[in-house]
């Protein structure tokens, strides 16, 4: 069984990564000026994550991909997406709703850059 999660993750994440490569490569051939590509690639897979969220479809991913469906900007913006929509079903006002997206969004930011930092000081002191 845990080899079908991996496998599962591994070609998930793969074609995500190959999506996201023609979504800029769309782009650059749109015309699109090289200084602008990739943030408009970014933006593109936010609004693809949250309105798969929103629509039930990025949770079936998650549940054949687990965390290759995590991968790039989708994968945030659909965890912040459901942060936010689980509060709202709950009753609370938008206000409240999106202060939970921005905490859930500084959490997750936070902590890989926190590790990322831990990471590189550790290689970096093993030479």
């Amino acid at each position: 069984m845990k080899r079908n999660r991996y496998v599962g993750a591994f070609l998930t994440g793969g074609i995500i990564c190959v999506l996201c490569h023609l979504v800029t490569e769309l782009y650059r051939m749109m015309g699109v000026s090289e200084l602008f590509v990739i943030s408009i690639t970014v933006f593109t897979l936010a609004t693809v994550g949250s309105i798969t969220t929103l629509t039930g479809h990025y949770q079936k991913l998650t549940e054949f991909g687990g965390m290759g469906a995590m991968i790039t900007m989708g994968g945030f913006s659909s965890a912040i997406t459901d942060a936010v929509h689980g509060e709202r079903v709950k009753g609370k006002s938008a206000g409240q709703a999106l202060w939970t997206g921005i905490r859930e969004s500084l959490l997750i930011l936070f902590c890989g850059y926190a590790l990322a930092a831990v990471l590189a000081v550790i290689i970096y002191l093993m030479g």
